[in-house]
């Protein structure tokens, strides 16, 4: 049975969000750049009807050898990058920049992602969902496959320190739903990408992890659950070590 309608409140706050990331979109077509957006919007489009509404407080976007400039289209707009002054060799294991704004025209916060792990890898195809991702009918924004953009949900939620099934079984819900992925090619990806046992944990809907703000030594032994490969999350595990014992010496 389809959820009934988002209530008018939500609607509207929908629409302002939209509105923001329009201008921004706006922004980066000017400066002929396409970033992908890989969360939020991207799954409204692709895959919410019209009477429903999906609220996001954030624009996460996946770029490649574009990121220098996607942040510099950032910074021409107003935004300030957010830097980890204590985390200097550890922060890029992160995979993210973020940058603010105070601006009642564009959306407040944007992470610029260049994969979307948390200081553990998988060899996930980034290059590939960059490649095969298409123009949006927003100006200056791509959008991943919904076989892509499916995973890239899953990844999000298996790495999140905190949880939040409830909203990602809906958006898969959507996605299985209104996209039709072919999910030969979901598992086909997800085994290459070593996130078989992420995926089909979530698509059973359980949730990967099930404690909230967990401690780092804790949230690092959940991520060796989802791992498909002991060795990665190992590997990984001490690269993330080793940097952070970095970022303390100095």
């Amino acid at each position: 049975m389809p959820p009934p309608p988002a209530p008018p409140l939500t609607f509207a706050a929908a629409a302002l969000y939209e509105h923001r990331l329009d201008n921004l979109g706006a922004q980066f077509a000017r400066m002929g750049l396409a970033p992908v957006i890989v969360k939020g919007q991207a799954i409204v489009d692709l895959a919410y009807p019209a009477d429903q509404a999906r609220l996001a407080g954030d624009v996460d976007l996946l770029v490649g050898q574009d990121e220098a400039a996607v942040c510099n289209a950032l910074l021409w707009a107003g935004y300030k990058e957010k830097t980890h002054a204590k985390r200097a060799h550890s922060a890029p294991l992160l995979g993210e920049r973020a940058f603010i704004v105070k601006s009642p025209a564009l959306p407040s916060l944007v992470e610029v992602h260049r994969f979307l792990d948390k200081a553990i890898l998988r060899p996930v195809d980034y290059a590939g969902i960059l490649a095969r991702a298409t123009p949006s009918q927003r100006a200056g924004f791509r959008y991943p496959t919904a076989e892509d953009l499916l995973l890239l949900v899953v990844l999000h939620e298996s790495v999140a320190q905190t949880p939040s099934m409830e909203r990602t079984q809906r958006d898969l819900d959507m996605l299985m739903r209104n996209t039709q992925p072919n999910m030969n090619i979901v598992r086909a990806r997800a085994q290459a990408w070593e996130l078989s046992r992420a995926l089909e944990t979530i698509l059973q809907g359980q949730a990967p992890h099930t404690t909230k703000d967990a401690s780092p030594f804790r949230y690092f032994w959940q991520q060796r659950q989802q791992h498909d490969s002991q060795l990665t999350w190992a590997m990984g595990l001490g690269r993330y070590v080793y940097k952070r014992l970095a970022d303390r010496l100095g």
